[in-house]
């Protein structure tokens, strides 16, 4: 046995330092990273980049110790509470909302408060973390979403702390079913099957999506699972799936037209009906006389107000406004 452990650090030994040394810095950037720290975290994220880079290069061949990494890595961030965004007080809160049979789309944050007539586990300390740019504002998330925000609320106990535990292990799960779809894939347009570890290891999928709880790993598992059902001929589930990808997060709305060229007009016509009617599917428990009203409220918000880390943009903007551009 102690020769056996030898033998297998002789000949890992380099990626058993890099794999160290990855769990350090998650951790690091887990419990002990100030989001105003821009040049600790730039330092910690170029680094992870390399050892994901380093370790893939190493070890591509190698599924088992890759998959363990990404799930412990993963795991690390388990107990953290998100230090990089404020949005998972959002999804607690609205969470709440459904378990208790509320309509998260009628009410904003700050009249359930004001009005008292609502009980929410925790509200002050959740309003006030969510900031005033959430707080005052309907929902936006899409309606499956928020039923995912339920279940993991409901699971962990009504807690806060059980409900950040139920999502991280929900995305774990989403981003397991990517790795075995995503590899599918991969050996179905005759690519390497390790490629998906770029996906798997990265740091900025790991770091945004697990650790700072954001639920587009849950509508890339199912965008995934829809596409690879695709090219075994199972459209009519595959549209459903895709309804539910949409049903988290509206961005895979945009690949719909694209379906009319790859199953042709009158098989992508059926596709994207099934599709659409799936998603109205899902907003009928959420159907409210203001829903329509309000939720487009949010998202033209969304879409003409909100700037997030918009270094570059905010640049153009200026020599715009100064060169008197429209």
């Amino acid at each position: 046995m102690p020769n056996t452990v030898l033998t297998y650090w002789k000949l890992h030994k380099v990626p058993i330092l890099l794999s160290v040394l990855c769990g350090v810095f998650y951790y690091t950037f887990a419990y002990h990273l100030e989001r105003s720290d821009f040049i600790r975290l730039a330092v910690l994220y170029a680094a992870l980049f390399f050892l994901c880079y380093k370790l893939i290069q190493f070890e591509k061949w190698n599924f088992k110790l890759l998959l363990g990494l990404g799930i412990l890595f993963r795991l690390i961030f388990l107990l953290a509470v998100p230090n990089l965004s404020q949005d998972f007080y959002r999804f607690i809160w609205d969470g709440h909302l459904v378990i208790m049979g509320e309509n998260p789309y009628v009410y904003l944050p700050k009249e359930i408060l004001e009005k008292g007539e609502i009980i929410i586990p925790q509200a002050r300390l959740l309003i006030e973390k969510m900031e005033s740019l959430s707080a005052s504002n309907y929902s936006n998330y899409p309606p499956f979403n928020q039923i995912l925000f339920g279940i993991c609320v409901w699971l962990g106990g009504q807690k806060l702390v059980g409900g950040l535990i139920a999502m991280r292990l929900l995305l774990l799960g989403a981003d397991i079913g990517i790795l075995y779809f995503g590899r599918k894939l991969l050996k179905y347009f005759n690519k390497s099957p390790h490629l998906i570890f770029w996906y798997f290891l990265n740091p900025l999928i790991i770091i945004e999506l697990n650790g700072n709880l954001h639920f587009e790993g849950v509508m890339l598992f199912f965008l995934l699972c829809s596409i690879y059902l695709l090219t075994i001929n199972k459209w009519k589930i595959a549209a459903f799936l895709m309804a539910l990808s949409i049903s988290v997060k509206l961005i895979p709305l945009m690949f719909l037209p694209l379906f009319f060229k790859t199953l042709g007009f009158k098989k992508g016509l059926v596709f994207n009906t099934i599709v659409i009617a799936g998603i109205l599917l899902t907003f009928i428990p959420f159907y409210d006389p203001v829903f329509a009203s309000h939720y487009y409220k949010t998202l033209s918000l969304w879409f003409s107000n909100f700037e997030f880390n918009a270094s570059v943009y905010n640049v153009v903007k200026s020599l715009g406004a100064q060169l008197d551009l429209k």
